[in-house]
């Protein structure tokens, strides 16, 4: 008995709203906007995946300066240890110069580009 009433909870819950819904007209829309005046802009899509990529190598700066500060503390006053901390800050820091003067660069860049919306 426990096992049918499972069987029809199941039915109840995974497959009834499933056959409801297939009874509207469902339109679909371009979930990334990627169309430009009723064309798909191609770099719309790429300036989008620099700019994600542009985050998570920003991410990864922010993680070498955890790294490099944690590699300076814990060395113990051994020379080489504080030099590779104070190399593994500097390079952390040219990269975060380089990402956000790529991003400014790419913003400007992509909004001469992407005409307006309105």
């Amino acid at each position: 008995m426990a096992k049918k009433i499972l069987v029809f909870l199941l039915f109840a819950i995974i497959l009834l709203p499933s056959l409801t819904l297939a009874q509207e007209k469902v339109t679909l829309t371009d979930p990334l906007a990627l169309k430009v005046s009723g064309e798909l802009a191609v770099y719309v899509l790429a300036g989008r995946i620099i700019k994600f990529m542009l985050g998570i190598v920003g991410s990864l700066a922010l993680l070498m300066f955890v790294i490099g500060g944690a590699q300076w503390m814990l060395s113990g006053g051994n020379q080489a240890m504080v030099k590779k901390g104070r190399d593994t800050l500097v390079w952390a820091a040219i990269g975060m110069a380089v990402v956000i003067g790529s991003y400014a660069i790419l913003t400007q860049l992509l909004n001469i580009l992407i005409p307006p919306t309105s």
